[in-house]
């Protein structure tokens, strides 16, 4: 594997170390003076990798396997784990990730993908199913039937579709509104980015915050129907027009939340596109001005990409099924599971480029498998983290990442069956069980 990677684990390995040796960066990520500072086993550094594995057995077997793997006897108990997480803070992974993505774009700038100068980030949101408990109920929430009270988290994920990577990522109560989570966001967004959102994130809010930034974001909102410039404009049957929209009541209201203040006069510019997909027709909402209509439909069809990493995060990685039952837990699985998945897209696109060059005479494109790829990850991310065994564990991962690839069948569609929201879950928590095999 390329010297690049080499470098990105270094630079990790290097966070890990400023953190345990400088006080001032590592009270940033404790909650109390003398956390970490005595000798344990589970020091910060390899407490976060144990917890970067993502436990989804029972924690007894994963540590004797966690410190079998990293060469010694006697592992730490449960207890021992549980007063060790405790004292470190959610977002240590958050600032791990954000390391991982810099590190990444600095050394692998050549790589990354764009579209015409553009990458491509997706944004949406997800409900994910957690154990009722006091605790967690207090703080998440949920919703209720005939029978009991079903507790869930509200997700948002900002999604780089072509690259294949996670840029951000929020865990809040079930009750937070997507677009409360993602407004916050547009200030933050940079100038490269082109954002595609799904119709929940059609409104004047929205567009306006795209639009008046000092240096405006592009973006492309599957539009609502039931807007009336967007019904006049499926109407008229023409395939582009650029068409104004006005400000609702809670469009002036929340954007003086933002300091804007606004009347109901204030109009805003955007284009329409009609976009035909046989059964139905969707109407995009931009500010490509120029782009040719006919590119819209492909363009929006990226967006789908998020979709399935948060099938990803969910089915693969089973991030349902949390190694604790606290807020801080469930905080901390969530935003490790972010930087894992990140971690793995990253080291299998040279296998993945070997695999396009390979396979380009083939019937269908090649893919590295995932679910196997991932797997093998979990399995050797202790490795992968000493200086004495990285390279050979890199050169390892790279060639079991192009064994077994699985073909890529374009042009599939499948009837979306919406199912009950509290049957959705497939790998779950369990308060008293997890399988220890």
């Amino acid at each position: 594997m390329s010297e690049s990677k080499v470098k990105i684990i270094d630079e990790l390995n290097q966070l890990l170390g400023l953190v345990m040796n400088e006080e001032e960066v590592l009270k940033k990520f404790t909650f109390s003076p003398g956390d970490f500072t005595r000798v344990r086993k589970l020091p910060l550094d390899i407490l976060v990798l144990f917890i970067s594995k993502l436990c989804k057995k029972t924690l007894s077997v994963e540590l004797e396997n966690f410190f079998h793997d990293m060469g010694l006897e006697h592992p730490c108990t449960v207890s021992a784990f549980t007063q060790q997480r405790k004292k470190l803070q959610a977002t240590f992974f958050q600032s791990l990730n954000d390391l991982l993505l810099l590190s990444y774009s600095y050394h692998c700038s050549r790589d990354i993908k764009r579209w015409k100068g553009y990458r491509i980030i997706a944004v949406d949101g997800s409900n994910i199913s957690l154990v009722n408990t006091p605790a967690l109920q207090e703080y998440f929430g949920g919703q209720r039937n005939q029978e009991c009270f079903f507790v869930q988290a509200k997700t948002l994920y900002c999604y780089d579709v072509l690259n294949e990577l996670v840029l951000s990522g929020q865990i809040s109560p079930y009750r937070t509104g997507e677009l409360n989570l993602a407004y916050p966001l547009i200030k933050n967004f940079e100038k490269d980015m082109l954002l595609i959102y799904d119709r929940n994130y059609f409104n004047y809010k929205m567009i306006a915050l795209h639009l008046w930034k000092q240096e405006e974001n592009k973006f492309i909102i599957r539009a609502k129907e039931k807007n009336l410039a967007v019904n006049a404009f499926i109407k008229s049957e023409k395939t582009s027009e650029i068409v104004e929209l006005y400000p609702t009541p809670s469009a002036i209201a929340g954007l003086l939340k933002e300091g804007i203040n606004i009347t109901r006069d204030k109009a805003i510019q955007v284009r329409l596109v009609r976009v035909d997909l046989g059964s139905t027709i969707e109407v995009l909402a931009t500010n490509l001005w120029d782009e040719p209509s006919n590119n819209f439909k492909e363009l929006y069809h990226k967006r789908w990409e998020i979709e399935t990493n948060i099938n990803l995060q969910k089915n693969i990685l089973q991030l349902e099924c949390f190694s604790g039952l606290t807020v801080q837990t469930i905080q901390q699985d969530f935003y490790a599971t972010i930087f894992l998945a990140n971690l793995h897209s990253i080291l299998i696109k040279e296998a993945q480029e070997m695999l396009n060059k390979s396979s380009s005479k083939r019937k269908y494109p090649q893919k590295v498998n995932k679910n196997k790829s991932q797997g093998k990850l979990r399995l050797t991310l202790t490795q992968l983290f000493q200086s004495k065994t990285k390279r050979m564990v890199l050169d390892m991962l790279y060639n079991y990442f192009i064994r077994d690839p699985v073909p890529v069948r374009k042009g599939r569609s499948y009837p979306r069956i919406i199912k009950n929201k509290q049957s959705k879950s497939k790998h779950k928590t369990y308060m008293n069980y997890k399988i220890a095999a």
